[in-house]
């Protein structure tokens, strides 16, 4: 694998899925339209690295039956207008079998409200939103839990630390308002109020009303859901405020990323995360594809949630097509090999598709960064 110096977008190519090209005469296009420029480039970037070290894999053991896997990327820049004008033009030009890691409700959404799914019968695989506005949608197989698992888990641990003045913060979007709802619904049926509940402007860095409300909570723990850059904000001002509570944050946050803008200053941040942890790699296929990235010298710090995620899907994907049994498989043939998914281990992680379920994993885990930056468990 080499990284492309021209392009400061989809910037990954994997030689051995480029030979792999050549070495077959039939291919089977997977698209991708996601963040890969913007604030959240990188763990677009990541996903979509994972996912290619996936179909390499596959492609240089034969392919899905004598075809190669190809990803055709297209970077949306997490707005809702490109990712339908990139969606549009890829079922329009290259005639992919499958969607991959779509960023954001909305973006999500704009394409739904277009109709550009059901007209084409094509799937998303792995969504990265866990909105339940997104769970019922025939033509998308979620990979990830949704959040408010999350928030099941986040306030399962704030609990058995003793903490019982909690408080929510969240970002004025579809997520922070769903996200919010859960964690108050949660906390209702255990007989809890928040301590706060504080809702910080869309987009907004300037947080100063938000921590100070937090703050006159005089809360043990605060849940934050909320993109990384406002996150960040967030988090930088309330260690700055001096709090002593305790943060959790939903899986919208990337703790690589939070960690790698505040330093010492995430320490003690806990993060939701959808899939096992790559770094201490106990998962079997946290450690496989750590294995891979070594053999391919990429450098380790690229096996993060984010490229793991895109490997998982991406194999999911491959299941759905060998499980499909088509030689030339259509976009109704990988729905079908997909729909036959049930309780496959992909080696710590379980997937479940059957009986018409589109919520393949509620898999939850949190994450704590360390003193050092680096992530722990």
């Amino acid at each position: 694998m080499t990284i492309c110096k021209i392009c400061g977008r989809v910037c990954v190519i994997v030689l051995g899925l480029l030979l792999a090209f050549s070495a077959h005469a039939r291919e089977i296009v997977v698209a991708q339209v996601a963040p890969f420029g913007g604030p959240l480039a990188v763990s677009g970037r990541d996903f979509n690295m994972g996912a290619l070290i996936a179909f390499d894999e596959v492609n240089s053991s034969g392919g899905i039956r004598g075809a190669s896997i190809r990803l055709v990327s297209r970077d949306d820049g997490y707005r809702p207008a490109d990712t339908l004008l990139h969606v549009s033009e890829l079922l329009e030009n290259q005639n992919p079998v499958a969607l991959i890691g779509m960023w954001g409700a909305e973006n999500v959404e704009a394409v739904l409200a277009k109709g550009l799914l059901e007209s084409s019968g094509i799937a998303v695989v792995g969504v990265r939103s866990g909105v339940a506005g997104l769970r019922k949608n025939s033509a998308l197989f979620h990979v990830r839990a949704s959040y408010r698992d999350e928030a099941q888990r986040i306030l399962d641990q704030a609990q058995t630390m003793g903490f019982t003045r909690v408080a929510m913060v969240y970002e004025d979007d579809g997520f922070g308002r769903e996200a919010a709802t859960d964690v108050q619904a949660i906390m209702a049926s255990r007989k809890l109020g928040p301590a706060a509940l504080v809702k910080q402007g869309k987009n907004q860095l300037d947080v100063a009303a938000s921590v100070k409300a937090l703050m006159d909570s005089q809360a043990q723990a605060i849940v934050l859901s909320a993109n990384t850059p406002v996150a960040a904000a967030l988090v930088k001002a309330l260690r700055a405020a001096n709090t002593t509570a305790f943060i959790l944050t939903t899986s919208t946050v990337d703790a690589e990323q939070l960690a790698a803008q505040l330093g010492a200053t995430a320490a003690g941040v806990a993060v939701a995360q959808g899939v096992p942890n790559p770094y201490k790699a106990t998962a079997p296929i946290a450690r496989e594809f750590n294995q891979r990235i070594r053999a391919l010298g990429i450098d380790p710090a690229r096996a993060n949630f984010a490229s793991l995620e895109g490997y998982i899907v991406a194999r999911v994907v491959i299941e759905g097509l060998k499980r499909s049994g088509a030689k030339e498989p259509t976009r109704r043939d990988l729905v079908r090999g997909l729909e036959s998914i049930n309780q496959l281990d992909l080696g710590g992680f379980a997937l479940d598709f059957s009986g018409g379920k589109r919520e393949g994993s509620r898999f939850v885990d949190l994450s704590l960064i360390g003193t050092d930056g680096r992530i722990r468990q």
